[in-house]
């Protein structure tokens, strides 16, 4: 399951299966609504000898707690290259709770981290 947040940086690398073409679809379906939809990629990049499928997805009108499956196609094929799901989330801050407990205020000895080696 890959994660989407929205209002994010949403660059993906996946290993799908050997292809010859640089051209790709991403189809989507809600699990909840059933309706299919399309993201738009960006800054694609495949790697032939790897099979490395390297892109930058963009879901419009996602909603938080959406899930997906996804199905990556090749232009000019029916068959998916690759296929999962996809869950979207909020997107998510880098200010984290500070927590406070019983040993707060309270700092280890310093020292000068030598040590008596004994024979």
């Amino acid at each position: 399951m890959l994660t989407y947040y929205i209002s994010g940086s949403n660059g993906f690398t996946i290993r799908t299966e050997p292809t010859a073409s640089n051209q790709f679809t991403m189809s989507l379906q809600d699990m909840t609504l059933q309706t299919n939809t399309t993201a738009s990629l960006s800054g694609v990049a495949y790697n032939g000898y790897e099979s490395m499928l390297s892109f930058t997805a963009s879901i419009s009108q996602s909603i938080v707690g959406s899930e997906y499956r996804v199905k990556i196609i090749n232009s000019g094929s029916s068959e998916p290259i690759w296929h999962g799901t996809i869950a979207v989330f909020a997107s998510q801050s880098i200010e984290k709770s500070e927590y406070l407990n019983q040993n707060d205020g309270y700092i280890s000895n310093t020292s000068s981290n030598e040590y008596i080696i004994i024979d």
